[in-house]
């Protein structure tokens, strides 16, 4: 839940002034205010006044904050129980604990507010009752006289859809999140506004695709990157959204972009290196993984990858020795360990292949030989790699277990080596 953090360090600082409720708001007064306010907008005179519409627009705001307007994602429980008191209930689940309030439920986390659920309310929409009195107030305004107290209101309006949009983050539910983010976005259109968020823009996109909602993730993310907002995930995130469409061309070129505008982000090449990979270019998967190991030269995955790909194309004494020095960084590192093992393995192999089509029995005997001491370097190796995967946890320990003894099987038999052997049987028995 990497983003929920970056989106709390963007956004939540502008929702961070705790205030007391305006004039004592409780459901009461506010009810009987959404009542003056009925009737108000039915009254032939009254209707047609801006003052009107823009007094329901606050009563509205009013009412979306009665229960919620001094919470915030990350308050303190200290200060939860400064602004409303002791809980009713707590409740425990899943690590975190759920405080019960007379109208609605909160959820720590870590000692912190994560979230929150409204289980009354005087009206299911607030805000977007709000938004549709500030656009009336603003189809009256034909003077623009109350158009600075259009502004200041839609501006706090976006500041509690963005609070919205981050409670229904911070609770996985993606698709309101969105649409509170595109809410504010088209607020932002409204020439009293007429604003550009770039930031905005980005976390709709960040929201769209985690909810999987891979062609508004797409729209918004690509906007952000039109406008040149700066984030080095953002490459990362388009770039696989586009592979999920099939779209190899645009993923290579937000990568492109990414990584001239970063090229010491390592998420970046990573994720190109990936690519070229998915494409079987081993070459320039290679050209990555060596500015990447520039970058981090103690990454024994980067080392890793390219004794794979050093393999792949042939280069089996470059892949041994990409191999051999990830195992230097990390002596426990059960891939390295095996691979090496299977390098030599298949190299035997092919001498067998080439022992079989000799019909010079000395060519034979010799590329015998050539097999035998490949079998035999193979060996150490996946012995080592069974050794580590004993210490490793289940199932992943297990299968690699498995893995090793079935190839330490074939290699005693190779080799004649019998004792081995048996006691390579009695433990794949157990399997």
């Amino acid at each position: 839940m990497k983003q929920i953090t970056f989106i709390l360090a963007l956004f939540v600082m502008g929702l961070t002034t705790l205030r007391a409720q305006e004039g004592g708001l409780d459901y009461k007064s506010l009810e009987n205010k959404l009542e003056k306010s009925n009737a108000a907008i039915q009254d032939p005179k009254k209707s047609t006044a801006v003052k009107t519409w823009l007094d329901r627009a606050k009563v509205f705001q009013n009412i979306a904050e009665v229960n919620t307007g001094n919470l915030r994602i990350g308050m303190s429980i200290t200060e939860l129980k400064l602004f409303y008191k002791e809980p009713k209930e707590i409740k425990k689940f899943d690590g975190k604990d759920q405080y019960t309030y007379d109208h609605m439920n909160v959820t720590i986390e870590n000692g912190v507010v994560k979230s929150w659920t409204e289980t009354q309310t005087i009206v299911p929409k607030p805000l977007d009752d709000a938004l549709a009195a500030y656009n009336k107030a603003i189809e009256l305004d034909s003077d623009g006289k109350s158009s600075s107290k259009i502004v200041e209101g839609l501006k706090n309006l976006k500041n509690l859809y963005e609070k919205k949009a981050l409670n229904s983050y911070s609770q996985l539910q993606y698709k309101t999140a969105v649409e509170s983010f595109i809410t504010i976005l088209n607020i932002n259109k409204m020439k009293q506004i007429n604003a550009v968020d770039t930031t905005t823009i980005y976390y709709t996109g960040v929201a769209a695709s985690e909810g999987d909602m891979k062609d508004e993730a797409i729209t918004y993310l690509q906007q952000a990157n039109d406008l040149n907002y700066k984030d080095p995930f953002l490459f990362v995130r388009l770039s696989k959204l586009y592979l999920t469409k099939g779209d190899s061309t645009n993923a290579l070129s937000i990568l492109n972009k990414g990584v001239s505008i970063y090229p010491d982000n390592v998420a970046l090449l990573v994720e190109r290196i990936n690519y070229f990979i998915a494409k079987s270019d081993s070459k320039k998967a290679l050209d990555d993984i060596e500015k990447a190991k520039k970058k981090d030269p103690k990454n024994q995955t980067f080392l890793f990858v390219e004794g794979v790909l050093y393999d792949k194309i042939g280069k089996m004494d470059s892949s041994v020795s990409a191999y051999n020095h990830a195992i230097q960084i990390d002596p426990n590192y059960f891939d390295a360990y095996y691979n090496l093992s299977v390098i030599y393995f298949n190299s035997a192999v092919k001498f067998i292949e080439k022992a079989n089509a000799e019909v010079d029995n000395t060519k034979y005997t010799d590329e015998k030989k050539f097999a035998d001491e490949e079998f035999k370097r193979a060996v150490p190796y996946m012995e080592k790699a069974y050794e580590i995967s004993k210490g490793q946890k289940a199932p992943e320990g297990q299968t690699n277990q498995k893995q090793s003894l079935e190839t330490l099987k074939q290699l005693y038999y190779r080799l004649k080596m019998t004792d081995q052997l048996d006691r390579v049987n009695k433990l794949l028995q157990a399997f």
